[in-house]
């Protein structure tokens, strides 16, 4: 409903209006809108006030007028033709500035508008996003979901964009139950693989820290265990931490402090990214004890983190810019209808580097 309290003009008003339900797909193109009289009788207004908001619509494009017929709405390429809207948790933290510098590289070459948002991984700032961007006119929406893992919140969002043929692709996770375009890492693989390294390297006393909160956290657990299991190494429960993503900063520290209390503590750690491994090391450094001498540790996504720290940390590699790119390129095929729900699943790659300690002859699996 128009609010006519509003300061603007109510021509501009009842020309916005009518802009909204075009945009949205209300009002569909080559439909008949209601005629002059008809709205006149509706918002109560002056036949004059009506004209003008007519006359402004067919001057941009937005309707077209056949005499003895009526208003029609025009077939046209809209102004969100060339915006194309980004929302990540985090913008400009960790492996997230190389992600981002992928996706601007590649859609700028191709002439569109960048609209970024990001959550900070809050599913309220999640939900304020995409109401944001549903108010805007946007050609298509590359978006990592927000708390993956556990969140429903918004799906019905997902659901308006379907609704409104705006096409949307998913960054590093996808909803199992929502049919969509999607580019991530084959994360179960990515922490079986890092599981069987320090298992090859000899280690049976070991201990994993996961976010719990995130599909990407999820897998990369499911592939710890799995590795542990056909190698016949059972991992006790407690030896497996789980934390949310307010806890960052707090429980990998925290949570290997209290791993290396017990009678058996772990000889390598299994951490969910670098950020995690990093806190790790300063735990153990801090109970007196050097990595890897005493325990070996293992980091996801090779980060600049891996590189930097001391001793340098062995990881998973994560694509990050050719990620970004990749994303923009699959976004931009079914903005210009060449795919429908493109689907691309990086495989996990191993870099090796001096965070981790051979303690035995290798072990083949169980």
């Amino acid at each position: 409903m128009i609010d006519f309290n509003s300061l603007l003009p109510k021509y501009h008003q009842l020309k916005e209006h009518l802009k909204k339900q075009i945009s949205s797909g209300e009002i569909s193109p080559g439909e008949k809108l209601p005629s002059e009289t008809e709205l006149v009788g509706e918002f109560r207004l002056s036949r004059h006030t009506v004209r003008k908001a007519f006359a402004e619509l067919e001057h941009e494009g937005w309707i077209f007028r056949e005499q003895g017929r009526g208003t029609f709405c025009s077939f046209r390429e809209r102004d969100r033709a060339n915006s194309i809207a980004i929302i990540t948790t985090y913008i400009s933290h960790y492996i997230f500035p190389y992600i981002m510098r992928g996706i601007e590289r590649t859609l700028s070459s191709a002439g569109y508008i960048l609209i970024l948002a990001n959550t900070w991984n809050d599913v309220r700032k999640e939900t304020q996003c995409l109401e944001n961007i549903l108010d805007q006119e946007i050609a298509g929406l590359i978006i990592e979901p927000t708390k993956s893992a556990e969140s429903k919140a918004n799906r019905e969002y997902f659901s308006e964009l379907e609704k409104r043929k705006i096409p949307f692709l998913f960054l590093h996770a996808a909803y199992p139950d929502i049919d969509s375009a999607y580019v991530v890492m084959d994360d179960e693989e990515g922490g079986f693989m890092a599981t069987q390294y320090v298992l090859q390297m000899g280690h049976r006393h070991i201990a994993g820290i996961f976010k719990e909160d995130d599909l990407q956290g999820v897998r990369r657990k499911q592939g710890f265990c799995r590795a542990a299991e056909e190698f016949d190494c059972p991992v006790p429960e407690e030896y497996i931490g789980n934390y949310r993503t307010e806890q960052l900063f707090s429980f990998p520290y925290q949570y290997t402090r209290h791993l290396l209390r017990q009678e058996h503590p772990p000889s390598a750690i299994v951490c969910y990214n670098d950020e995690v491994a990093i806190n790790s090391m300063e735990a153990i450094r801090d109970a007196g004890l050097e990595v890897p001498r005493d325990v070996s540790v293992i980091g996801y996504d090779n980060s600049h983190l891996a590189e930097t720290c001391l001793p340098k940390l062995t990881s998973i590699n994560h694509p990050k810019e050719a990620m970004g790119s990749r994303a923009a390129e699959l976004i931009l095929d079914m903005v210009l209808g060449k795919s429908d729900k493109p689907r691309y699943t990086y495989k996990p790659e191993l870099t090796v580097r001096s965070s981790c300690r051979q303690l035995a002859t290798d072990v083949s699996r169980g």
